[in-house]
């Protein structure tokens, strides 16, 4: 398992503007998890999969309580 820079569009091994932005394979896997759970919520609810504007506002809306630090 490892870490890598990425900058703001999730561009791996690049680099960030400002402070340097880190991701890794263990919260990859955790992120890949969550998606499988809300693919299947969306299916069972729409029968589709969510949209990625879904998802980026869902997780706006879900990361807002915590300010710039989640």
């Amino acid at each position: 398992m490892g870490w890598w820079t990425q900058n703001e569009q999730g561009h791996s091994f690049a680099v960030a503007e400002g402070e340097p932005m880190f991701w890794g394979d263990s919260v990859a896997d955790i992120i890949d998890s969550a998606l499988q759970a809300i693919e299947g919520e969306f299916l069972a609810n729409y029968r589709r999969k969510p949209t990625k504007e879904e998802l980026r506002a869902g997780l706006e809306f879900s990361i807002s309580i915590y300010g710039e630090e989640a």
